[in-house]
């Protein structure tokens, strides 16, 4: 039995060892940098950029002459029928086979070169759209680490506020003992008292699910225990240092980048649109073998057996070169109006930069103003604890 017993509190020593252990201690700081490496979020954009550089490699691709060979054998299952001089008779073919080898290389292809330029802005759009995930997940991260502070702090506000309580019930109730407390006011701080269990319950469901969202944001196991090593008065003087940035100087942000390369993609896909009435020039050169099997037979012509030996020949088709010239002569008109509705698009792209940045720089001056708030907040509430 005592060797049993032995066994279990080793696995239990073993067990409180590993959960120590597997325990992830925080600062705001380590929180990022995790958020940064496991987010299922930042993995699909850098994920998003490797598609898009195989899209960039391939585009330049094109510019590669072009090797193409075919090949075909044909067996003749049933003969041929061949007339010669009104007599008709089974040819003895027995398969046709060729062999060809072509060569392309593009000369002059305008279309081509802007098509590598428009893989060249998507790569740029991808590294943004992944800077802007950076970015949009740090302060995500950062809201979330904060708010676990903000509920831990007030957990600790209602535990004084319950110890305060609660030994006013224990004073209540000695002077009630004694007779020296009337039954209403020991009744009172009683119910005081319980009145903050709930409160306090649902501080600690706050700080459970306010850490698992963190986890969630970080990208690991949400049964993975983590301890959080600031404390919101360690942030106390950040503040001062955020309101002395330029909130208004938007050359960095990263939307705006995004909305000046899909304008620029928009002015590329103009003139990718009015290379279609350009004509085009390519270089070719094909060669190529033929051969032909016959069987033995006997063909009858005339009343007259003529015997067909088997035999098998093949012949060279030579090997030309040569220039080909491509003048789209239908749809201009169609290429026109594609392009008048390319230039509405920018326009209305140049409308929407503006937009945003009158919004960005309104979103800007409002959280200026909400930390200038929060910071007399601060001043007001320590000068009533005081």
């Amino acid at each position: 039995m005592k060797k049993y017993s032995f066994l279990i509190i080793v696995i239990l020593l073993i067990q409180t060892l590993t959960a120590q252990q597997d325990t992830i201690p925080l600062t705001l700081s380590d929180a990022v940098r995790i958020a940064l490496s496991e987010s299922p979020t930042i993995k699909i954009a850098n994920q998003e950029i490797a598609r898009v550089d195989y899209s960039e490699k391939s585009a330049w691709y094109a510019l590669i002459p072009k090797i193409d060979a075919s090949a075909q054998h044909t067996k003749f299952l049933v003969p041929a029928k061949m007339n010669m001089m009104g007599q008709v008779m089974d040819s003895p073919t027995d398969f046709n086979s060729s062999l060809g080898l072509s060569i392309s290389l593009p000369l002059f292809a305008p279309a081509l070169w802007h098509s590598i330029q428009m893989s060249s802005l998507e790569m740029q759009v991808a590294q943004e759209k992944a800077k802007a995930s950076r970015i949009n997940l740090q302060y995500e991260v950062s809201k979330a680490y904060y708010n676990v502070l903000v509920i831990q702090d007030s957990y600790n506000v209602l535990q004084k506020g319950y110890e305060l309580a609660e030994q006013n019930f224990n004073v209540a109730k000695k002077g009630h003992e004694a007779g020296v407390i009337a039954a209403y006011d020991y009744i009172s701080a009683e119910v005081q008292l319980n009145n903050l269990i709930p409160t306090l319950l649902q501080a600690q469901n706050g700080i459970k699910q306010a850490k698992t969202y963190l986890k969630v944001l970080m990208g690991i196991e949400i049964q993975t225990p983590i301890a959080i090593l600031s404390k919101l008065s360690d942030f106390e003087n950040k503040i001062l240092e955020l309101r002395s940035i330029d909130v208004l100087s938007l050359e960095d942000n990263s939307d705006l980048k995004q909305l000046d390369i899909q304008q620029k993609q928009l002015q590329k896909s103009l003139q990718l649109q009015r290379t279609q009435r350009i004509p085009t020039l390519a270089a070719f050169g094909q060669t190529g073998y033929s051969g032909t099997g016959n069987k033995e037979t006997t063909l009858n012509f005339g009343g007259m057996p003529i015997a067909v030996e088997a035999s098998k020949e093949w012949y060279s088709q030579g090997f030309v070169v040569g220039l080909q010239l491509n003048v789209p002569l239908t749809g201009i008109f169609t290429n026109t109006l594609k392009e008048k509705q390319i230039s509405i698009q920018e326009k209305q792209l140049v409308l929407q930069r503006e937009n945003a940045k009158n919004g960005l720089r309104l979103q800007a001056l409002s959280a200026l103003d909400n930390m200038n708030k929060a910071v007399k907040q601060v001043g007001a509430a320590r000068k009533s604890v005081n």
